[in-house]
């Protein structure tokens, strides 16, 4: 079957209380949990055993102004400082794009276009998105996430 993605929404991005719900539920590994939040970094963010994605870094990064000139073969166009054709970077926040007329937050998470945008709702509201890697079990993390009570878990 391959890599499975379970995919779910909690209220808020309190990590003692995700951690709270997802700890100890069955097919819930807390090494493969990530969650994508608006939040601020903040210190329990970076002591919680969850990954954090935060989002909110990458829109204040991200000027969409660029947007406006990318591709019109001026200066500004360079994208960055870096010594063209040298750069080695990875994948990073700044992959934040627009999806239709919303910001798409979930920019590379392989959601299918016709859910990412209740995903998107709910980060824009305020609400977190839960990320699973499920590998071939995805029923056992679905249980899970349900049985922690978050809300439209999906496997993809």
């Amino acid at each position: 079957m391959g890599q499975r993605l379970v995919v779910g929404i909690f209220p808020e991005s309190d990590p003692k209380k995700i951690e709270a719900a997802l700890t100890g539920q069955t097919g819930i590994d807390m090494g493969r949990v990530r969650v994508v939040t608006r939040d601020a970094k903040t210190a329990a963010h970076d002591e919680s055993t969850i990954s954090f994605v935060h989002v909110r870094e990458a829109q204040n990064s991200n000027d969409f102004s660029d947007d406006m000139t990318h591709g019109q073969g001026m200066m500004t166009d360079s994208g960055g400082t870096g010594v063209p054709g040298t750069s080695s970077r990875g994948p990073s926040l700044g992959a934040l794009t627009r999806h239709g007329s919303a910001v798409n937050y979930l920019a590379g998470v392989k959601i299918p276009g016709d859910q990412i945008d209740n995903f998107n709702d709910a980060i824009g509201a305020g609400r977190v998105v839960v990320l699973y890697d499920a590998n071939d079990d995805d029923a056992a993390a679905l249980a899970g996430f349900n049985a922690a009570g978050l809300r439209n878990v999906k496997a993809f």
